[in-house]
């Protein structure tokens, strides 16, 4: 397997800058989406490095009417008690990313049901599709979620990117997600989602069995939540642990 990094993870937004030490994402037609307003570093700034750059994301993002700020730090590099007592003073949120790694050939051998049906979202199915997906964008607010929403709605009809779209139908009900960001090299998975009402009915493996199909002979990645119980989930069915990395958002900034 080739070695992978966070440096394959597709980063949906416009880079606006890029120098030695970081990248800058702005992307106001989407100003509440995180990711796509971010600045990521190459290299681990000293703290006062980092207070210089968060007044110049503040002035950009303010500019394009983004109400928060976002850094991701670089991959592997642990931040010390003094950056994570700075940062909790300031007001931002910590957590950690973590990336996995899995062969398509292990994943396309997955158990499979027969009473679960995956589609490729088009406009017959989008509705169904957009419902789920908004259900999961929720809880990181209803701006973001209808931003989230209008943009991904568009990018369907128009055939915007290179994101193939599954839905999962569990006894011809909607029952879960899962997007596939597709390159030469390797297949990303985002957007994963089953409806709790939902879980424990193999539809998670049966989507992921499909993503392993779809891969051919190319890896699979996907970045997982470091506090979430998914990760443990994740292992236990074969995927390999290939880092972390840290990233800090505030919220509400004026």
């Amino acid at each position: 397997m080739e070695e992978l990094s966070f440096e394959h993870i597709a980063i949906m937004g416009n880079l606006f800058y890029e120098d030695s030490n970081k990248k800058i994402y702005l992307t106001p037609e989407e100003p509440h989406t995180y990711h796509s307003n971010q600045w990521i570093y190459k290299q681990l700034p000293n703290i006062e490095e980092w207070r210089r750059d968060v007044q110049r994301q503040q002035q950009f993002h303010q500019a394009h009417q983004c109400t928060h700020l976002a850094f991701t730090f670089p991959a592997n590099h642990h931040l010390d008690n003094d950056w994570k007592q700075i940062l909790n003073k300031e007001g931002y949120q910590l957590g950690v990313l973590e990336l996995y790694v899995i062969e398509s050939a292990e994943l396309a051998r997955w158990q499979t049901k027969s009473d679960v049906q995956i589609q490729i979202v088009d406009k017959d199915n989008l509705e169904d599709y957009l419902t789920i997906y908004k259900h999961f964008a929720l809880p990181f607010g209803h701006r973001f979620a209808d931003e989230s929403v209008k943009r991904t709605r568009i990018h369907i009809q128009q055939q915007y990117d290179n994101v193939v779209r599954l839905l999962a139908y569990y006894q011809n009900q909607p029952a879960g997600i899962l997007d596939m960001i597709v390159s030469d090299e390797i297949v990303e998975i985002d957007g994963f989602g089953v409806l709790e009402n939902y879980q424990h009915q193999g539809i998670g493996s049966t989507l992921q069995a499909y993503v392993g199909q779809y891969a051919d002979t190319r890896p699979v990645i996907l970045v997982a939540d470091g506090e979430d119980t998914a990760r443990d989930m994740y292992l236990k069915q074969g995927y390999i642990y290939k880092g972390f990395c840290y990233q800090v958002v505030k919220e509400n900034i004026k």
